[in-house]
């Protein structure tokens, strides 16, 4: 079948290089027998898997006389994000749809898979190097905007601001410390573009907040996580797990994390030490931390980085990719 591939930007012919897990993705729907159509919209197609809703690639579905069943979504973006792709007016254009969130999953009848990671491999920190490390937190996130219900982004800014007083945490990332009228042009445009029953009345404190423990960006994030004992994750909503919490156990520090409950995802609770969305339970978290001995940070590390590697298999990116371009390929029926 001739299949067409829609970008996450909603690009019609999506770039994955000669090699990475895309290509795995691509090589997959090749090896059974599928076409990628390479041109620009307006071609004959017989099937659609649209990494971002494209009102354009629907139209030529239509035009192809594709069958609904030969449509398909990956629902990467979470509803604070994109509060349209999740509403019903798009989901409908689409046969089948799958999400790396299990609460999308169980609202839209969806198909879950996990989100490609990062391959972890087994790292030999030695206590020596671990003494070395500064023993205080670091967050290496961007500052973003949501006026939406569940955005977790102003926690970052609270949090942020609670960790200075003390200097607990150093905070790195993009976007920091702009004018405050970055701050507010960019809240404001998520304001009137979410509906208002789904606006966060707290979404708009700590707008153009100076952070006085910003440091800059990281030209590496695993080299500057790699500087620290503790790694504080906080991800954009509670209803999904992203790259950042295995990306934060590349470090081998130890991992504080604000997101949904790992288990339900199949990863140990003991891989990460879990905290609701609170500002003052995370920097008491963090306080408690750096008053225990170095051995006993050394321990929780260790005992940290041995759950996420029983299994970090089954997320990476490439075993992942590749069978959900299999799953896809069994869908594809005449």
């Amino acid at each position: 079948m001739r299949i067409r591939l829609v970008g996450h930007l909603g690009e019609s012919n999506m770039k994955v290089g000669s090699d990475g897990p895309w290509r795995e993705f691509v090589n997959e729907l090749k090896n059974r027998g599928h076409e990628i159509v390479d041109s620009n919209y307006g071609a004959k197609v017989d099937a659609l898997i649209a990494n971002s809703h494209s009102k354009i690639a629907v139209k030529e579905c239509e035009n192809s006389n594709v069958p609904k069943h030969r449509m398909f979504l990956i629902l990467w973006e979470p509803k604070i994000n994109d509060y349209k792709r999740h509403s019903k007016k798009v989901l409908n254009n689409y046969g089948i749809i799958w999400s790396p969130s299990l609460d999308w999953a169980n609202k839209f009848k969806t198909r879950y898979f996990n989100w490609p990671q990062l391959e972890l491999n087994q790292q030999f920190e030695i206590l020596d190097n671990w003494n070395k490390r500064q023993n205080k937190a670091v967050m290496i996130l961007a500052n973003k905007f949501s006026a939406t219900k569940g955005e977790l982004y102003t926690l970052r800014r609270q949090l942020a601001v609670r960790t200075a007083k003390k200097q607990t945490m150093d905070l790195y990332g993009a976007k920091w410390n702009l004018k405050k009228t970055y701050s507010y042009r960019h809240y404001f445009g998520s304001l009137v573009r979410t509906p208002i029953y789904l606006i966060s009345i707290k979404s708009f404190r700590y707008l153009g907040k100076f952070q006085k423990n910003y440091h800059g960006l990281s030209l590496d994030k695993f080299v500057t996580a790699n500087a620290y004992r503790i790694v504080v994750v906080l991800e954009n909503s509670m209803d999904y797990i992203s790259e950042k919490l295995f990306d934060a156990f590349a470090s081998n520090a130890i991992v504080i994390y604000v997101g949904p409950r790992i288990s339900r995802y199949g990863i140990p609770d003991a891989a990460a030490i879990q905290i609701s969305p609170n500002s003052n339970k995370i920097n008491k978290e963090i306080t408690e931390l750096q008053a225990l001995p170095v051995e006993k940070q050394f321990e929780i590390m260790q005992e940290q980085q041995k759950r996420i590697l029983s299994i970090s298999k089954k997320w990476y990116c490439y075993d992942v990719l590749k069978k959900l371009a299999a799953d896809i390929c069994e869908e594809l029926v005449e």
